[in-house]
């Protein structure tokens, strides 16, 4: 794409990016003031049914206790009626007369008065006497009643129930005069019928009524639909997950909003106070949620209006734009195409200066660049021919180095390979085998030689000598320093001379005859096949330990003196431990302890031992295996091995009194 077709497409790209911002924000802004006033009708409509819900609950509690009230004083005034009457000697039949009046002329519309055995001789109604708390079958007799016999309890109030067809209430007292029951009950139809008006169905009728929603429903704690009604006859009912939302409104939380397909669905708590608070907490059958659906779609219409009109003006404004950037264009570019040239050719290596001519002769920036550009291009092609010399001649000489540096490999992989062979022809070729004790010993070498050894000696037919040590550095002085360690060791080594004087003779040679500035660390022990002690001395060194059967592991560093080649004269001290059955002695040099992973954490005495104890039961060449493939695995594909991994280990097989005899 040319700069041209960049330029324009960068005008116009700005101006019709500029409409479409303010024209998706206009519309973005109008359609979040049309949602929130939608939202804020939804959530005034949802709690107005929400309060009109409690209300409602309210009013029949209140209307049953103040019906309640009403049936205890009329039972009240029934008791001391009939008393007087009684009193006055009138016959059962003519009480009854009178008590069929007074239901007639709007008193109870049933009474029943009993005896003092419960049998309802008086009564308005025509029919047989009752017989209060033995016949269940009997009408309104009923055995919480039974205790007003005896004035346990003094009065009592039933809840409605149904009674031949009718929806009837009940309340009775104790006689006034004598032991006796008397019961009044009236008829709830009518109130049931004004309760249903003022209830539930006609709230929810009344805010349909108003076409301020669509729907609207009342509902309990399960989420159970307790009233309904929409301004369509097939309105969208409830969805799974509508109900889900209504069932999690927390009760005494404010009202919440959510679209629900193309609604808006509100969902307020039914707060109710007193009682009937704690009625509703128990959800069945109680109204909990109030929840009212209105029209959503408006804001998405108005915004897709405003969207539409937005990108007419867009589409003119870039036609416009694009006519006035192709005329704006065509005057500008002129000079950026001779330059464009120029670059051609001086990649190309023609380049004339005489073609910048027309474009250097203007006084704005593509003057001034034209200029800079011919300047430069003159001096680059200058520069390009001396840097063409100096080329070649550095090609030469780096040639020779490349030659040299080959050379110097080469030189430094021969001495490596010398010292490798150094260090493996020194090695035993043979370990000592017998059925007392079993023997193994491995060096797996590293990049560079390290000098580190094993050795074991055999000083007679009961004692061995048992060596692992370490050099400083690398390389052919690594392997010289190995062999004066070696030869000064089994120089000193003889039946009766102890580790720690065998120490001091070979730091004594160390110190007095080496060529080098390097050290060496030790570790010399005598060990009996008899008795299994074993005399041991360190010269600085780490890595020698005592595996017990149980694989408890015991390093046995306490004992000796500096490294060999430090100090001369420096005394070495000794230390014996004892080796029974199955117990195993393991030597290994610092390549094994001081091998780093990723993070240069080193491997350490603590996993060294912790792999020992692992092994425990195994033969020495399986344990030692088992630690080399531990290190490895520590050391990974990011750590580093300390040079040469060396071990030497002996595992002891018969117990001390057997090997004594077969000795």
């Amino acid at each position: 794409m040319t700069f041209q077709q960049r330029l324009i497409l960068l005008v116009t790209g700005l101006v019709l990016l500029a409409v479409a911002a303010v024209t998706t924000t206009m519309a973005w802004t109008t359609r979040a003031a049309l949602t929130e006033r939608i939202e804020t009708e939804a959530r005034l409509a949802a709690g107005l049914l929400a309060r009109g819900a409690a209300q409602s609950r309210d009013i029949p509690q209140e209307v049953d206790a103040l019906l309640s009230e009403r049936l205890l004083s009329e039972a009240t005034l029934t008791a001391h009626l009939v008393a007087l009457a009684e009193t006055a000697k009138l016959a059962p039949r003519a009480i009854n007369d009178r008590l069929k009046q007074i239901a007639e002329a709007g008193g109870p519309d049933e009474m029943w008065i009993t005896d003092n055995r419960g049998r309802a001789y008086l009564h308005n109604l025509s029919g047989p006497d009752p017989l209060f708390g033995q016949d269940a079958k009997g009408g309104p007799r009923h055995g919480a009643y039974a205790g007003l016999l005896n004035r346990s309890p003094a009065s009592v109030v039933s809840e409605p129930a149904m009674e031949n067809g009718k929806l009837m209430k009940f309340a009775g007292v104790a006689g006034v005069d004598k032991p006796r029951i008397v019961q009044v009950g009236a008829d709830l139809r009518r109130l049931g019928d004004l309760l249903r008006k003022s209830g539930a169905d006609g709230l929810v009728d009344g805010l349909i009524a108003t076409r301020a929603v669509e729907a609207a429903w009342l509902l309990d704690r399960d989420g159970r639909v307790l009233a309904r009604g929409a301004v369509a006859a097939d309105g969208m009912p409830l969805s799974d997950a509508d109900t889900a939302a209504a069932k999690a409104v927390s009760p005494g939380g404010d009202v919440t909003v959510r679209v629900s397909g193309n609604s808006l669905l509100a969902l307020a708590p039914i707060k109710y106070a007193g009682p009937a608070a704690a009625a509703s907490s128990s959800g069945a059958g109680v109204p909990a949620v109030a929840a009212v659906r209105v029209a959503y779609s408006e804001p998405g219409a108005m915004l897709s209006r405003q969207l539409k009109i937005g990108g007419l003006v867009g589409i003119f404004v870039l036609a416009l734009g694009v006519y006035a950037c192709m005329r704006f264009a065509r005057d500008q570019m002129a000079p950026v195409e001779r330059l464009g040239e120029a670059v051609k050719a001086v990649e190309a290596g023609r380049f004339n200066p005489l073609t910048l001519n027309e474009a250097a002769d203007r006084d704005d920036e593509f003057g001034r660049l034209s200029r800079v550009f011919r300047r430069m291009a003159m001096e680059a092609t200058a520069r390009e021919e001396t840097l063409d010399a100096q080329l070649v001649m550095r090609g030469a000489e780096l040639e020779t180095k490349s030659e040299k540096l080959a050379a110097a490999e080469q030189l430094i992989e021969e001495e490596q390979r010398a010292a490798r062979d150094v260090q493996s022809g020194l090695l035993p070729r043979q370990l000592p085998v017998g059925r007392d004790s079993q023997f193994y010993g491995i060096l797996l070498p590293g990049h560079t030689v390290s000098g580190d050894f094993y050795d074991v000696v055999e000083l007679d037919e009961r004692h061995s000598l048992l060596v692992a040590a370490g050099v400083s550095g690398g390389g052919v002085p690594a392997a010289f320093l190995m062999l004066m360690v070696r030869g000064a060791i089994r120089e000193a080594a003889r039946p009766g001379v102890g580790p720690g004087a065998i120490l001091t003779h070979a730091n004594e040679r160390l110190c007095g005859e080496s060529p080098f500035n390097g050290f060496a660390t030790a570790f010399v022990a005598i060990y009996d096949r008899v008795t299994g002690s074993l005399v041991h001395a360190s010269a600085g060194h780490r890595g020698a330990a005592r595996v017990a059967t149980d694989g408890a592991v015991q390093y046995l560093s306490e004992a000796g003196g500096p490294a060999l080649g430090v100090r001369r004269g420096a005394p070495y001290g000794e230390a014996t431990a004892v080796l029974t059955q199955d117990d195993t002695l393991f030597l290994c040099t610092d390549g094994v302890l001081q091998s780093v992973d990723g993070q240069r954490e080193p491997f350490g005495e603590a996993r060294l031992a912790a792999a020992l104890a692992h092994s425990r039961g195994m033969s020495v060449r399986d344990r030692t295996e088992m630690v080399l493939r531990t290190v490895q695995a520590h050391v990974g594909a990011n750590g580093i091995l300390a040079g040469d991994l060396v071990c030497l280990v002996m595992r002891r097989l018969l117990p001390v009194t057997e090997t004594a005899e077969a000795v």
